[in-house]
């Protein structure tokens, strides 16, 4: 006769601590559809990272335009090796602004053609953003790993991207 304080069946002898054989499949499994669902997120395709650093490109770009609008003064960028600077018309001349407000570029990111109402930019020319909201339609092509990206603009402030 017991005390009455064991309760259930008595432990199993043999079984030390190990797994069984469904114990790991069910394992195996759940790490497998992790990194189904993981890897997009840890592998991006080429075509992924283009799309990425012309989204960078179009956020800065209506950053400007934002700061113009609401700045209530023009803004201007340009396309630098490896960064897109943001620039401020002061009391007699442009200023580049502070470090904060320049978006560092991929440096296998390559700005192609820079226009604005059809008519090619220079390299070192800005692109203008008037304080009035009206600016006149620009297009920015874009390559990155052989893949080609457009950030447009319109003469009512819109940027969309698009691949080429």
């Amino acid at each position: 006769m017991g005390t009455g304080s064991e309760t259930g069946p008595p432990p199993a002898r043999g079984r030390q601590g190990a797994f069984t054989l469904v114990e790991i499949l069910v394992v195996v499994a759940i790490v497998g559809i992790v990194l189904v669902v993981a890897a997009p997120n840890l592998f991006p395709t080429d075509a992924e990272i283009a799309r990425r650093e012309t989204s960078n490109v179009a956020l800065a770009l209506e950053r400007a335009r934002d700061e113009a609008w609401f700045g209530g003064r023009p803004t201007a960028v340009t396309f630098e090796p490896g960064r897109l600077r943001e620039w401020h018309l002061g009391s007699t001349s442009w200023q580049p602004d502070d470090d904060a407000r320049t978006t560092p570029l991929s440096t296998e990111l390559a700005v192609e053609r820079v226009s604005v109402d059809g008519q090619e930019l220079k390299p070192g020319e800005r692109l203008l953003f008037l304080a009035d909201g009206l600016g006149s339609p620009f297009a920015v092509s874009l390559r990155l790993r052989g893949i080609g990206w457009s950030v447009e603009g319109d003469a009512a402030g819109a940027i969309t991207t698009s691949p080429r």
